[in-house]
């Protein structure tokens, strides 16, 4: 999976972190989500994982190497589009690879007698899961298959001195409401097995140092260049603040 690496702010507020640890002090309290847990669930939603804005595609079109995409690819737009020769923007948001090569077969068929069409992912860019906090590599990570809570926690390439492992907060934004659901991840169990969905931002905080709120806020002020879109940002900001 490819990350995009950031590095947040430490300074003062890793000093106090450092010491607090050290000291044994507890935990501060958790925060809660605005809505119930209504979309965490051990299932993978597999229309989660459909082609979206931002991917890099290849079509091929046999032996009509003229209608087919370059060699490289071709992003589908912002509008979950994808432009080809001959036909034009085709619409393939949402959609797996082999519904687009439909769509697409079904447009050439207008112009080429029995079209064979292949489309085929050359790389992940509208799914994405966000690791922050004490982790080693914090980071966004392109989702190129279903994977659990835990799994998505392993990208980040392991947990810093003084992270609670045991109440690691995974955040979903949920219209414009945030769900979050607390895991173990010291001593991995079913509340791990939770199914990531794109958008999804997972934090472990550091024991002992000032709220949740106060140690996740900076991460999300600093992270806005490294998400896509702002949504997901936008609705875990609002809920924490209120």
């Amino acid at each position: 999976m490819a990350r995009e690496h950031f590095n947040p702010p430490l300074g003062v507020l890793g000093c106090a972190c450092f010491v607090l640890a050290l000291a044994g002090c507890k935990a501060p309290p958790l925060v809660e989500g605005t809505v119930p847990e209504n979309s965490i669930s051990t299932n993978f939603d597999w229309n989660a994982y459909g082609l979206g804005s931002g991917d890099l595609i290849a079509v091929t079109v046999f032996n009509h190497p003229e209608f087919s995409t370059p060699e490289r690819g071709e992003r589908v737009d912002l509008r979950g589009n994808i432009s080809l020769p001959l036909i034009g923007p085709v619409h393939v948001d949402g959609k797996s690879t082999r519904e687009a090569s439909t769509l697409i077969t079904d447009a050439l068929g207008e112009y080429l007698v029995e079209p064979a069409v292949t489309v085929s992912i050359v790389e992940y860019g509208s799914r994405r899961v966000y690791v922050f906090g004490q982790v080693d590599v914090p980071g966004s990570y392109a989702l190129d298959r279903p994977i659990n809570a835990l799994q998505a926690l392993t990208l980040a390439q392991g947990f810093r001195v003084g992270a609670d492992r045991e109440t690691v907060a995974l955040m979903r934004a949920s219209g414009n409401d945030l769900e979050v659901h607390y895991f173990n991840a010291e001593t991995p169990g079913v509340d791990g097995l939770v199914a990531i969905q794109p958008g999804d931002f997972i934090f472990v905080r550091h024991s002992g140092a000032g709220t949740f709120r106060e140690q996740i806020l900076p991460y999300l002020s600093g992270t806005a260049p490294v998400i896509g879109s702002l949504t997901n940002l936008l609705v875990i900001s609002e809920a924490l603040n209120d």
